[in-house]
């Protein structure tokens, strides 16, 4: 897996950013499908003042006609204005959800029109919080970045 990071404040410590990429992933992700991840991950203080959202996860290999049948390019925008656990948090989530686009559980298709599934079931009408992959990435996000940051003290 390969993590770049850009306009995120050293704060945050990027090895430990780097380090929670491949912690979250290696939960649900094979190796061999670990090795072709690359993870943009981009800091954008006021994120949520200026969108309403802390982070964002998106495909970025999607929508640029690279013809791979599974998606393995992914941008995380993270709000920097937020504390350094809160960041880690939202962190864990955006992970979730590359892990769910990674295996193809959550996929969004943007021609003829914009429509979103998951595990093969339309949910693109649905509100927010009724959405499965967000409760999924609601219901992980605190456990994994405890166990996260427990898996670092160990070491």
């Amino acid at each position: 897996m390969h993590v770049t990071i850009s306009n995120v404040p050293w704060k945050f410590q990027h090895g430990l950013i780097r380090r929670c990429c491949s912690f979250v992933l290696s939960k649900f992700c094979t190796e061999e499908l670990r090795s072709q991840i690359e993870i943009e991950v981009i800091g954008v203080r006021g994120l949520f003042e200026k969108e309403g959202a802390l982070g964002y996860c998106s495909v970025s290999d999607d929508h640029f006609g690279s013809g791979k049948k599974i998606p393995t390019w992914f941008t995380i925008e993270l709000d920097t204005a937020q504390t350094f656990e809160q960041l880690f948090v939202v962190l864990c989530h955006e992970l979730v959800h590359a892990k769910q686009y990674a295996t193809l559980q959550l996929r969004e298709r943007y021609h003829p029109t914009y429509r979103k599934t998951w595990k093969e079931k339309d949910i693109t009408d649905r509100y927010y919080s009724h959405q499965p992959h967000e409760q999924e990435a609601y219901r992980r996000e605190l456990k994994l970045c405890t166990e996260f940051f427990a898996n670092e003290l160990e070491k």
